[in-house]
């Protein structure tokens, strides 16, 4: 299953299969699971104004990670920086991911200035990243602009009858 997510009238953000399944495979669903995240990897397609997350850096052994918070380290950007090369200098940094013990998630006051560091310090194409939260029972997506704009993104279409989310 992919997601696709409207951005702007002219742009969607398309997560494939992969990536969802693995965001959606560190879902908090028990008490002792602990917050996970990454950073999205994908490509921004040149016959269109579209951004696909082709796969998402994996929880590594240097995060500091715990029930209700996650710090990610900077394996991650090493894991990006090694997809880079390997793909020719095509895969790109897209944004960031991270879980939520919640049903349904919202970002934290710390998610939004992690955010805006991302936005402000990171080096990447475009002029947004994108930020899904996974929960228990549904992933939600903010984007954030080089310009300060902030939103939620809505899902524009699913490929099959699965509930969004659903791992």
């Amino acid at each position: 299953m992919k997601l696709v997510y409207r951005v702007t009238p002219r742009q969607r953000l398309i997560i494939v299969a992969h990536a969802l399944q693995q965001m959606h495979a560190f879902a908090q669903h028990r008490w002792w699971n602990c917050e996970a995240g990454g950073v999205l990897l994908g490509r921004h397609l040149l016959d269109s104004h579209d951004v696909v997350v082709d796969e998402v850096s994996i929880p590594q052994n240097s995060d500091r990670r715990s029930r209700f918070s996650f710090f990610r380290s900077s394996k991650h950007e090493q894991v990006a920086r090694r997809r880079w090369l390997q793909e020719n200098s095509t895969s790109a940094h897209l944004g960031l991911w991270h879980t939520h013990p919640e049903r349904d998630p919202t970002p934290s006051g710390v998610d939004r200035r992690d955010w805006q560091q991302a936005v402000a310090g990171d080096s990447y194409d475009g002029d947004r990243l994108f930020f899904p939260i996974v929960g228990t029972h549904c992933m939600r997506i903010w984007t954030l602009s080089r310009r300060g704009t902030f939103r939620e993104l809505k899902l524009e279409k699913k490929n099959d009858n699965q509930e969004v989310g659903a791992s």
